[in-house]
Parts: C-alpha cells; sequence; structure tokens
C-alpha cells in the first residue's frame, strides 16, 4: 500500500466492504449490502490495480468492487497499529497536583471561536475536568450551552436543574439540595448508561462554605490496580445497585464500580455513597467485597487525589461524568445565597463535535 507496506484483507471482510451504489448510499454512507447475503465460498475471479484503486470482480454473479488504495490503507486491519479515531486523544490522569493546572476558558470565546471550543472539548475528553469563566448570569444558560455543543440528556431531573438549599434538611430529596457536605461522586449512576457529561453554572454563589471538589476516578482505579489487583477485579466485576426516585421517576440499575472495555481497560467509572443500595451477592462474597469496597473509598477520600477551589458567581464547572466525581464542602446559608443550575450531556456528543471541527479545519 505505501512503500513496502503490505496488508492482508480477508475476501468476506473486502465484499462486505464494497463501497458501490448497491452495496453503500452514495448520499447518506449507510449500507445496502446486507452481511448474511454474502455466500460462504465467495472468492475472487480477477483483481488488478488500475491507477489509484484496487478493482476487483467477484464469484457472486457478475459483481464488482473498487477501493481506493488511501482507504484501504486506512483500514488496515492487519497493521499491528489499527486505525484511531482522529477524535481520540490520550487520558492524563491527575491527583491534587492538578489543582494549580486545571483547564479554564471564556465562556463567550467558546461560543464565538472554533479553536477555543475545540481546546475546551480535548480538555474535557483528556483531563474530564473543566472551568468556563463569566458566563452570562441568565437562567438557562446552562442548557443554552448544551445546545450550542451538542444536545441535552434527559435524565430523571428536569432538563435544568436547579440546586439550592431547601428549608429543613429533611424535606430535601437530594443531598445536593441541602447545606451538608456532599461526598465526591459521579451522578446517576442509577442508569446503565449515565450521562457523559455533567455542567453546573452558579448563578449566584455568596455563602460562606461550599468549595467544589473533584477527583479523577481513573486515578484512584489504577492506584488501587497497582496496589491491590485482586480489589480492582472485585469492584470490576461485582454488580452494586444504586436508585434514585424525583417527581419524574424511579430510576435503578445494577452495574460494577469499574465497567471494562473489550481490551479490559477501564471504560465507566461510577461511584456515589448516597445512591448506593444494600449489597446482594453470594455470603462468602461479602468480606471481600466490603474490603475492596473501603479502600476504593479511602483513596477518593485521601488529601493527594482532590482538588478543592471555590467557583464564583457566572463560573461553571464541567466534569466527564464516567470518570471524574465532583463533590462540595458545607456550606452556612446565612451568609449569603448559593444557586446554581445543571444540566447533562453525553461524552459521544462531545466527541462529535471534535470531529466536526477537525474536519472543518482541514477542509
Amino acid at each position: 500500500l505505501d512503500g513496502n507496506q503490505h496488508a492482508r484483507f480477508h475476501y468476506v471482510w473486502l465484499r462486505d466492504n464494497c463501497c458501490c451504489v448497491e452495496c453503500l448510499h452514495p448520499e447518506t454512507r449507510e449500507r445496502l449490502l446486507v452481511t448474511s447475503t454474502i455466500p460462504d465460498d465467495i472468492a475472487i475471479t480477477s483483481a488488478e490495480l488500475d491507477g489509484e484503486d484496487l478493482a476487483i470482480c467477484w464469484n457472486d454473479g457478475s459483481h464488482q468492487s473498487r477501493y481506493k488504495l488511501d482507504w484501504l490503507k486506512t483500514h488496515n486491519y492487519s497493521c499491528s497499529v489499527f486505525s484511531q479515531d482522529i477524535a481520540q486523544g490520550e487520558i492524563k490522569l491527575w491527583g491534587r497536583e492538578f489543582q494549580e493546572h486545571i483547564p479554564v476558558f471564556e465562556y463567550r470565546q467558546l461560543l464565538n471561536d472554533d479553536e477555543q471550543l475545540l481546546r475546551w472539548c480535548t480538555s474535557l475528553r483528556d483531563y474530564g475536568l473543566t472551568i468556563v469563566r463569566n458566563a452570562p448570569l441568565n437562567e438557562g444558560e446552562i442548557e443554552r450551552f448544551a445546545e450550542f455543543v451538542a444536545v441535552v440528556r434527559e435524565t430523571i431531573y428536569d432538563r435544568l436543574h436547579n440546586v439550592r438549599a431547601t428549608p429543613g434538611e429533611y424535606n430535601a430529596y437530594n443531598v445536593a439540595s441541602t447545606t451538608l457536605e456532599l461526598k465526591p461522586h459521579t451522578d446517576m449512576p442509577v442508569y446503565n448508561n449515565p450521562p457523559g457529561v455533567q455542567m453546573f453554572h452558579f448563578l449566584v454563589n455568596d455563602s460562606e462554605g461550599g468549595e467544589s471538589t473533584a477527583v479523577d476516578g481513573f486515578k484512584v482505579a489504577a492506584q488501587l490496580k497497582k496496589d491491590d489487583p485482586e480489589a480492582y477485579r472485585i469492584l470490576a466485576t461485582t454488580p452494586i445497585k444504586f436508585k434514585m426516585f424525583s417527581d419524574r421517576g424511579d430510576v435503578e440499575s445494577s452495574n460494577p464500580l469499574l465497567t471494562l472495555d473489550t481490551d479490559g481497560k477501564l471504560k465507566v467509572f461510577r461511584f456515589s455513597n448516597q445512591l448506593a443500595q444494600p449489597a446482594s451477592m453470594a455470603p462468602e462474597k461479602m468480606e471481600s467485597f466490603y474490603r475492596a469496597y473501603r479502600k476504593l473509598g479511602r483513596l477518593i477520600e485521601a488529601e493527594e487525589n482532590k482538588v478543592q477551589f471555590k467557583l464564583g458567581t457566572g463560573d461553571m464547572m464541567v466534569t466527564n461524568n464516567l470518570r471524574v466525581m465532583h463533590g462540595r464542602n458545607a456550606y452556612d446559608p446565612s451568609t449569603g445565597d448559593r444557586h446554581l443550575q445543571l444540566s447533562y450531556m453525553d461524552m459521544d456528543d462531545v466527541m462529535s463535535r471534535i470531529r466536526m471541527i477537525l474536519k472543518k479545519r482541514a477542509a
């Protein structure tokens, strides 16, 4: 394909990926060929190079296919390094030292400059935590920002959720609506597919206390895996039930705290002490689970793994909710008002925005 580079493609793979108008819609680029219709004995009757194309005739009737050599190079699965998504980055783990290096952006620049928006998206992708300054103090601004970047992810809450102290700590249906300390957690672990991006917008933050906290779940998981591989294995294979209710519904799901992908890499970190339900498993597994669970919890609480900062009126905090835990210190409502609004997106849509900007830049 390129100098001395060689590639090996199976007949069935080539036939399945024919790009002719009979097999691939020329406008939508959606597949028209149904894979199950390819004969088991599919084979090439002839093949030749025609300029920058590979032309193939097949034994299933008179079908012909043409493949651009650059396309074959891009999809060369026989190469030891597979073609990567242009939106993929490098996950950068962090602890307390990150406090002085949290990526900070100006709201108006994100709306008016694609390069700044790209930097914000890639920072969220790589670090999982960003701060945005000077957002307008309009109710619903965080929802408008979500729709500017991608689309709002609906949950059991309203599309735009208000968080402020409810008179009487026991009248609130969520700990966030009290003035109590909120331990580091990820949001919405009650869903099998939790929202990937959480966005806070402070309309006012004048009370004493209430400093925001954040912990990199991927970092503490990596630390646990290094220190105690068996504890890591237990938390990656033991489902835990989470439950949440509101006026709009009653949602629950059971999943491991650590969800791994098909290569065994950590894909989703979920942790919420306040929403976890009583553990249910074989009695002989209970002690080892709690040992692993407490060990993870102590890493989350360790000062060396936590950043802490006070957000001001007009500030936004945005996290990758599949990775980074957020929390806050207790605060005193008698010293000033504290009102924030939150909304959600999916990380898939942030990655989509990265691709769109990169393609626009390359055009």
